[in-house]
């Protein structure tokens, strides 16, 4: 069965027959790109997740051991529920899932953290990679060397006309993805990548996906941190800031507050140390990452081409895309400025 085909009876009648727990109320999440849903029954309310296709069993059980290990370190995160065989991890409409328990508090949406609660977040993050950095299993990298050494600007720009190609002039979104793909053809040919030393970047573990919609907040403070699956050993100066733009309000117009995002920076350095390479190349490298990436863009003009209908899911992730884009835009006129005022902190 297609997930996107997906009737609630279904849903709750794996749940009864895998976990053993008799759902009375389900509620759909549309943020994320996974399909999650908030279960509730007379014994308390749950977190059912279905994972993306490039999840696989072996990332999932590495969220399940990471979780555990931050859980003993005295982080609150996901705790995961055995099914009836025992196991954490099972199959529905041929993708992982897991269900886990509910964690209460209050939650915001992308560019929606108020800046004390930010401001704790980056606290969190600096403690989170200090703990992971003696997690005994080896993560995942992030950025594998085939990623640098496999592109090229005439590849990636091919990309996004073969992209445009496969999508009908007709298509009520055309104009919007054809100025966006010309306007990140443009940033390519414009943005040298070999003259930073990307190489020189400090690898550490990490969450891998740390932003607002994976915070749970008291009033005051980071409550818990959840959705581990993404959980690598990559560059730390890229999570840093990229969950600064997906969390900080201003950041919703695709712009970055220098001066907020550098008392951000000085959050974290209270806790963990940041080499002043790391510091001058952020901005630089998180443009590299944005510019040469189809996310959004390339999930929607698929299910276009071959007929697929467009959930509300597909059109949020293609206008984060648009502001990924636009994002772009603002990195490339401004990193310098961005990457001196990093680079004074030290």
């Amino acid at each position: 069965m297609d997930i996107a085909a997906l009737k609630p009876h279904h849903l709750i009648e794996f749940i009864k027959s895998t976990w053993g727990i008799h759902p009375k109320k389900m509620a759909a999440l549309i943020e994320g790109s996974a399909r999650c849903f908030i279960i509730e029954n007379e014994s308390g309310r749950f977190f059912f997740k279905v994972y993306q296709d490039e999840f696989n069993e072996d990332t999932l059980r590495n969220e399940i051991y990471i979780c555990d290990f931050l859980s003993k370190k005295g982080f609150s995160v996901s705790t995961f529920l055995k099914t009836n065989a025992g196991t954490f991890i099972e199959r529905f409409c041929q993708h992982w899932c897991t269900l886990q328990n509910y964690i209460d508090g209050f939650t915001f949406q992308k560019f929606e953290v108020p800046r004390p609660l930010l401001l704790d977040s980056i606290r969190v993050l600096a403690n989170i990679h200090i703990a992971l950095a003696e997690f005994p299993l080896q993560l995942p990298t992030g950025f594998e060397q085939a990623w640098f050494l496999q592109w090229s600007k005439d590849s990636a720009i091919e990309k996004y006309h073969h992209l445009l190609a496969l999508l009908e002039s007709s298509d009520e979104n055309y104009r919007k993805i054809s100025i966006d793909f010309e306007t990140k053809s443009n940033l390519i040919r414009a943005f040298d990548p070999t003259i930073y030393d990307f190489s020189s970047l400090t690898i550490e573990n990490s969450h891998g996906d740390y932003n607002a919609l994976q915070l749970i907040f008291s009033s005051d403070k980071v409550k818990a941190v959840v959705d581990f699956s993404s959980c690598a050993k990559l560059p730390i100066c890229w999570e840093i800031i990229r969950s600064y733009t997906l969390s900080s309000p201003e950041c919703k117009e695709a712009i970055i507050d220098t001066d907020n995002f550098v008392h951000y920076v000085k959050e974290y350095l209270q806790i963990k140390k940041i080499e002043k390479t790391d510091l001058e190349l952020m901005p630089y490298f998180y443009l590299f990452t944005l510019i040469r990436s189809s996310f959004g863009y390339k999930s929607y003009i698929e299910k276009r081409k071959n007929g697929t209908p467009i959930e509300r899911k597909d059109q949020n992730a293609l206008a984060f895309a648009s502001w990924r884009t636009a994002m772009c835009k603002w990195l490339f006129k401004h990193a310098d400025f961005l990457s001196s005022r990093l680079k004074k902190i030290i």
